[in-house]
């Protein structure tokens, strides 16, 4: 008999086939996403107490809703699959996931060792450094904390979808008041990891901080809500504008108890954007070069997210300021890292090395 050889490159196809029949390609959430991932390069890259930028500080008060829209987005996207219970599309997921966040702390260790050697700097550069960024994502690209709770809530979904199936939804759902209950009563973050060391203790307590968030995700691709939502988007529209403004405004909801993300306001807020950008007409774009063009700027979103803290330090050892304080310092950095994902996938595009980079 022969061997049967796994082909990433075959499930990559098939799963993106599948995901055309079941999701339409919503170019206001990939446009979202490219928003979110300049956000998050911006409120980590400039000096907030020095700036004088109204624009950056204006856009950089909306920071801790890049994480959580991210979350729901994802799992919006793979509540079908989840449900579905598709090993093959679990597979390609987590391969998507383990190769950047395997991969980027050998690589950047290295690019560290380099470094230390030859300008005497003073960047990690250990087996200890490694081993603990390998576990707990917590040392020196802090970015893959993201990739670390990804990876643990799609195992635990597919769990929890194996084991109950009929009534998994459910389970989610007790699942997501007991997270917020934690959060609210301070049990996240003042009771089960005080006396954990610091990486453990952020690692386990954004588990329980993104889980609402995933939960929330899940439930909008079951139920269609986002199909829903377009049926009425005047409505919509102005609804999410509303209720947006209103937490914002008044501070409703908010949970000083937590790590960063804590509060059902960062998951109400961050509906209301996704609910406002899924309203952009996707169907009236029938040009392939424009839809070329929305997967384009936003294909590099993950290598972008990974790289953005390794280049900031670096720049700041080397004095380039360039992304301090201003608006195209932001774009400068931002264009960089985009330069190096870009020719990322034009080297290893047809190897799962492109991970690396989206």
């Amino acid at each position: 008999m022969k061997k049967k050889i796994i082909d990433l490159n075959k499930i990559e196809s098939d799963t993106k086939e599948i995901s055309k029949k079941i999701n339409r390609i919503n170019y206001g959430l990939l446009l979202l996403k490219f928003i979110l991932s300049f956000i998050v390069l911006t409120s980590h890259n400039f000096e907030r107490k020095t700036t004088k930028n109204r624009f950056i500080i204006n856009l950089t008060k909306e920071r801790k809703l890049h994480v959580p829209s991210f979350f729901i987005i994802s799992f919006y996207f793979m509540s079908k699959h989840l449900y579905s219970f598709k090993i093959k599309i679990l597979f390609i997921r987590l391969i998507r996931l383990l190769i950047p966040y395997l991969g980027w702390p050998i690589i950047i260790l290295e690019i560290n060792r380099f470094l230390n050697w030859k300008y005497n700097f003073k960047f990690p550069c250990t087996f200890e450094d490694l081993k603990l960024q390998l576990l707990w994502a917590q040392i020196y690209i802090r970015p893959l904390w993201f990739n670390w709770e990804l990876i643990s809530l799609t195992i635990l979904f597919y769990i929890i979808i194996f084991i109950f199936r009929k009534h998994s939804l459910f389970i989610l759902k007790i699942m997501l008041l007991l997270s917020y209950f934690a959060q609210y009563s301070g049990y996240n973050y003042n009771h089960f990891f005080k006396n954990y060391p610091y990486y453990n203790k952020y690692t386990f307590g954004l588990f329980l901080e993104s889980l609402p968030f995933a939960v929330t995700g899940y439930i909008l691709g079951i139920y269609k809500v986002i199909d829903i939502l377009q049926k009425h988007k005047i409505k919509t529209f102005i609804f999410s504008i509303l209720i947006y403004k209103i937490i914002a405004d008044y501070n409703i909801f908010i949970n000083k108890f937590g790590v960063i993300y804590n509060g059902i306001n960062l998951n109400i807020q961050s509906l209301c954007l996704i609910a406002i950008f899924s309203l952009f007409p996707s169907d009236k774009i029938t040009n392939k070069n424009i839809s070329k063009f929305f997967i384009v700027i936003t294909n590099y979103t993950g290598g972008i997210y990974y790289l953005h803290v390794p280049m900031r330090k670096y720049f700041n050892y080397y004095s380039v300021n360039i992304e301090k304080g201003t608006f195209l310092g932001q774009i400068m950095t931002y264009f960089f890292i985009y330069c190096i994902c870009f020719f990322g996938i034009f080297i290893f595009g047809k190897s799962p090395i492109k991970y690396l980079f989206c």
